[in-house]
């Protein structure tokens, strides 16, 4: 195993939570990894970025493979999100992929108060795996895309705009 995927499976997962108990809400979030920092971005910013449109499975593609294109040292990335179980039962679901193709994918059980704020994240995960994903894009990271011009013009905008809100954290 990687130093990234030990980073990425032990300190993301760790600090993910913390955020969300901190902040009593579980936001989309998707991190990048070189051999020294995590990048780590909240998606709730993009509709601010997005003409008011959220983060899509294309865009979230897109900007994943324009991250690698961009930064040739990414190493690893890691993929927060909330979901609800027919049984109303609620996970964040972790999802982490390195560029050897090291997978890792868990569930935290969160509880919520009345009014919907995360109240609670249990620390131990309810179920993991080394061999699938919960969010089948995380397969597709670190699949090549061919950017035309004015695509690759939008990632760049893109990325300028994000780049400020980074949460930056050494790799120890």
């Amino acid at each position: 195993m990687s130093t990234v995927f030990d980073f990425l499976k032990n300190d993301f997962t760790s600090l993910y939570m913390k955020n969300v108990l901190e902040h009593k809400a579980v936001n989309k979030a998707i991190a990048f990894c070189d051999n020294d920092n995590l990048n780590l971005i909240y998606t709730g910013m993009f509709s601010e970025v997005n003409n008011g449109k959220g983060i899509t499975d294309d865009l979230e593609l897109y900007l994943v493979s324009y991250l690698i294109q961009k930064n040739k040292n990414i190493k690893g990335f890691g993929r927060a999100s909330a979901y609800v179980l027919e049984d109303q039962t609620t996970f964040i679901g972790f999802d982490i992929k390195t560029v050897d193709n090291e997978i890792w994918s868990q569930q935290n059980l969160f509880s919520v108060d009345e009014e919907s704020k995360v109240i609670g994240v249990e620390g131990d995960y309810k179920e993991s795996s080394d061999k699938n994903v919960i969010c089948p894009l995380v397969t597709s990271y670190f699949e090549k895309i061919d950017f035309p011009e004015d695509t690759l013009k939008y990632l760049d905008n893109l990325y300028e705009q994000i780049k400020p809100n980074l949460q930056i954290t050494q790799i120890k």
